[in-house]
């Protein structure tokens, strides 16, 4: 009798443990699921022609750098708000850049510039901007419109990590996803995509 009683508060200490122990990690499960912001679904798209599409968590805010079209009117990616957009950071000394180009301008003619944009934003030099204007008009048949910074500063704004980068942006400015190296972007699975987000 006397073993059982010095036992039983032992074996109530330990319940008492256990029940704490879970309590708490029920607690941190559902503070996780609330606090995290919900998956977008969009990694979903990262397979066939898209395999390299990455989305993440806290996306940079979308660039204020402003860059000139061929008119040289200064312009910023706030001009493509209420449109579903994709970024296209490119130049004319990039292989895999000019490799995917006509994939763009496919893209584009599928959908209404109202609804959709493709901004392919050349960050050639100033004294290259006429000729990588020049390529842009024979690679998308005249199809893409042509903007440049020759500063790269967009570059560095959107953490791009080589050419060509491409970043979706939503109607509101918000990230989708981006793809970092060339794309067939006139794919099944790059329409899947564009769908999507203008289905938001």
């Amino acid at each position: 009798m006397a073993a059982n009683a010095k036992t039983r508060p032992l074996a109530l200490r330990v319940a008492g443990w256990l029940a704490l122990v879970g309590l708490l990690a029920a607690v941190y499960v559902l503070f996780t699921a609330v606090s995290k912001p919900a998956d977008s679904g969009y990694a979903r798209f990262a397979k066939g022609a898209m395999v390299n599409l990455v989305t993440v968590r806290d996306p940079p805010p979308q660039p204020l750098t402003r860059f000139a079209n061929a008119a040289g009117t200064e312009l910023s990616l706030a001009d493509f708000r209420g449109r579903v957009t994709l970024v296209n950071l490119w130049a004319s000394w990039c292989a895999p850049c000019i490799e995917e180009m006509p994939t763009l301008a496919a893209l584009q003619e599928a959908y209404p510039k109202e609804q959709f944009a493709v901004a392919a934003i050349s960050i050639d030099r100033r004294d290259m901007a006429a000729r990588a204007r020049d390529d842009l008009k024979k690679l998308s048949g005249d199809r893409l419109a042509f903007y440049n910074d020759p500063s790269s500063a967009i570059a560095y704004e959107m953490k791009a990590r080589g050419m060509p980068t491409s970043v979706l942006y939503a109607r509101d400015g918000r990230e989708i996803a981006r793809l970092s190296g060339a794309a067939n972007w006139s794919s099944p699975e790059a329409r899947a995509l564009i769908d999507a987000a203008l289905a938001e």
